[in-house]
């Protein structure tokens, strides 16, 4: 468990170090791809960008998921003051809170037309990587993207979340530390099911 004694928890635990910001990066990609005319060109730019394209998809989704969970944690921590909150103090504004999540969901059609057009392949959208989305964005209105969180039990989780028993909430915490070491955002879908029963 964090250091009950100081009655602090971060923010963030360290997911940072590893995102980027979906919308800005996605474009910055397709403008490479773009600037061919040849659609021979672009096809082989995809092909090569692709890869990349799929690890920034899938740690969107574990960054967002990984706030959940910290969320979750923390909570069960109990009244817990949370330090290096930067929304802190903002101006709440629902539609800017959601755009991100929003372009990040939206963004599984875009690449599920540009796999079949430029490698002639299927791509499969994972519901439970939308759903996990969903909940994030849920999870931004409920708390109004944070601009008042003070402490853990400011933090509103989304219905279906329910606060573990103290050794799964240790495997959470385990599964968070790994993840921030390995970069693998995504792998924290092994614990999602130990607080969520939505």
């Amino acid at each position: 468990m964090e250091n009950i004694k100081e009655k602090t928890v971060l923010f963030d635990p360290g997911y940072a170090q590893h995102t980027t910001i979906l919308s800005i990066s996605a474009e910055y990609i397709y403008n490479s791809i773009n600037q061919f005319k040849n659609f021979g060109q672009k096809k082989m730019k995809f092909k090569m960008l692709y890869p990349q394209i799929l690890r920034m998809v899938d740690n969107n989704v574990g960054f967002c998921l990984g706030c959940l969970l910290w969320a979750v944690y923390i909570k069960g921590l109990g009244d817990v003051k949370i330090e290096g909150n930067p929304c802190l103090g903002d101006t709440y504004n629902k539609e800017e809170a959601v755009e991100e999540v929003d372009y990040s969901i939206e963004f599984f059609n875009r690449l599920k037309k540009d796999v079949k057009y430029y490698l002639g392949s299927d791509y499969e959208i994972n519901p439970l990587h939308i759903k996990i989305l969903e909940l994030y964005k849920d999870f931004l209105v409920l708390n109004c993207s944070f601009v008042n969180t003070k402490t853990s039990s400011d933090v509103i989780l989304p219905e279906g979340f329910e606060i573990p028993p103290e050794e799964n909430l240790e495997k959470i915490h385990s599964k968070i530390q790994e993840v921030i070491t390995s970069g693998n955002l995504l792998d924290l879908v092994e614990v999602f099911e130990l607080t969520y029963r939505g």
